[in-house]
């Protein structure tokens, strides 16, 4: 992180050195929970519409909600990088990354589908395995297997994909120079364009010219992860920060105003400030960054993962709750949902994620761990 300075330069070229540890981006992890909950508004638009005469813009905006995905896949893709950029040449460093990716994801992955289990008894065998082994939204074939069970879950699915590959992605990103690293990053970029990548998402798919259908397949999104990828590894070899503070709010502005405008698929250009703003909230410290690094943001961000995962179930008990009380308190359940998924999701990060994590790592890594 760097401040402000009084320059009219662009860029600020800093000596690199790759230290064994490299500082946190405590800006990205408030940034999580904004994602998140941007996706939560989105599966209770319904609700508010139902309630509230909201203006075009801002329906336009909510109805965009599952774009925030793609601000995850992105944000992946630069702190996988960030992190383990020439951390993973050792013979023992690749499995240390999946056991703390597996770590990371797992519990909290398994808690949802717990929960939501007496709501989903309907499903067949094949689908439950494909579900608990995370590879539901692989299938090409049976792309409605992807919103089986806990239907938020599809992404993490992609997500494990991207796990997959990304020592094999990373080792090869770091061999190569700045010109092909802007090619890659350039090249999938036009795809999620072209392709509506951030679009294609459970129940949202768009065709494409041959009669070609996407759906939410890792192949699909896999170019907004490596679009994080290049920046992360730019972000660490070059030493190229943004100095302008301006830089950072006119990348967000162009997003909103991309997500709220009525333009059908051209809204998957929001991959384009989304990835400069990723970019911008790394290098420096303005006044969104500063409030997306503030200890409540950093405690909902890194509740985050519950929220994203545990939002369907949570709904689901809501309403089975609201069955069965007073009428009074049955009108409330439904606006006290997020509230009460905001705070379910603290407590299973406390009592439930971070725990597991700890003990997984202790009880499959080596003594000697990589930080994720």
């Amino acid at each position: 992180m760097i401040s402000k300075g009084k320059s009219v330069n662009l860029f600020l070229k800093v000596p690199q050195k790759d230290p064994p540890t490299r500082a946190g981006l405590p800006a990205l992890t408030g940034l999580r929970f904004l994602a998140a909950f941007y996706v939560v508004l989105f599966h209770g638009l319904s609700w508010i519409e139902q309630r509230l005469r909201l203006p075009g813009f801002l329906r336009q905006f909510l109805q965009n909600g599952t774009v925030a995905v793609s601000l995850f896949f992105l944000l992946s893709g630069f702190i996988l990088s960030y992190t383990y950029c020439k951390k993973l040449d050792a013979g023992h460093a690749v499995g240390n990354f999946w056991i703390a990716r597996f770590a990371r994801i797992y519990p909290v992955y398994a808690l949802s589908m717990l929960i939501a289990l007496p709501f989903q008894l309907h499903l067949s065998v094949p689908i439950r395995l494909a579900v608990l082994a995370m590879v539901q939204a692989w299938n090409p074939f049976h792309q409605e297997w992807a919103g089986a069970w806990n239907y938020p879950a599809w992404s993490l699915s992609v997500e494990a994909f991207f796990y997959l590959v990304f020592p094999f992605l990373q080792r090869w990103i770091e061999k190569i120079n700045y010109r092909s690293l802007a090619i890659i990053a350039v090249m999938s970029t036009i795809w999620c364009v072209i392709a509506g990548a951030p679009l294609q998402s459970i129940g949202a798919r768009y065709n494409l010219a041959f009669g070609l259908a996407l759906g939410p397949l890792p192949i699909v999104r896999f170019p907004e992860f490596l679009i994080g990828v290049c920046l992360g590894n730019h972000f660490v070899r070059s030493g190229f920060f943004f100095r302008s503070s301006s830089f950072v709010y006119v990348s967000a502005l162009v997003a909103l105003a991309l997500l709220s405008l009525p333009i059908g698929t051209w809204a998957s250009l929001v991959v384009i400030p989304f990835a400069a703003m990723i970019y911008g909230l790394a290098s420096q410290s303005t006044m969104l960054s500063a409030y997306l690094s503030s200890r409540l943001m950093i405690l909902l961000g890194e509740a985050s993962y519950s929220l994203y995962l545990l939002q369907a179930p949570v709904r689901d008990l809501m309403r089975v709750v609201s069955n069965h009380v007073p009428a009074v308190f049955a009108r409330l359940a439904a606006p006290a949902t997020p509230i009460v998924l905001i705070l379910f999701s603290l407590v299973v990060f406390r009592i439930w994620e971070e725990p597991c994590r700890r003990t997984i790592r202790k009880w499959l890594a080596p003594p000697r761990k990589l930080t994720a």
